[in-house]
């Protein structure tokens, strides 16, 4: 992913970044949808759905090949749902904003300690060369 995720984002942003932002978009289409119809398993399939379609578009459209990755950004999108998705969405069964404060700073912290970046182009030091000796 092209998005770069620095350390001074605050962790909602940086969460937000892991995620494909089709499938961002399209939850926010739902999401004015799923008010207005409101039904807990309409909503439950919808989360569902997309946290499958994000692993789908990560590994076919956006040919992530590291495991990982996919999984943490996978696992990311109900993260970031549950963070932001106002109580009227989740019910207050099932919302807590201070959970999801929680949450949303521990996975952040979590993701890059395991999902670590590979340098694959280091840049040479002045006046090296790639040539053998």
């Amino acid at each position: 992913m092209a998005r770069k995720i620095k350390n001074t984002d605050p962790f909602k942003e940086r969460l937000l970044k892991l995620i494909p932002s089709e499938i961002v978009a399209a939850y926010v289409a739902i999401q004015g949808v799923m008010i207005s119809i409101y039904s807990m398993v309409l909503v439950q399939l919808v989360i569902a759905f997309l946290t499958i379609i994000t692993f789908l578009y990560l590994h076919r459209i956006e040919k992530v090949i590291d495991l990982k990755h996919k999984i943490f950004s996978t696992v990311s999108f109900p993260v970031w749902v549950y963070a932001v998705a106002p109580e009227s969405i989740l019910g207050s069964s099932i919302y807590n904003p201070q959970l999801a404060s929680i949450v949303l700073v521990l996975w952040t912290l979590l993701i890059p300690l395991v999902v670590v970046p590979k340098i694959t182009d280091q840049p040479q030091a002045e006046g090296a060369s790639n040539a053998p000796d």
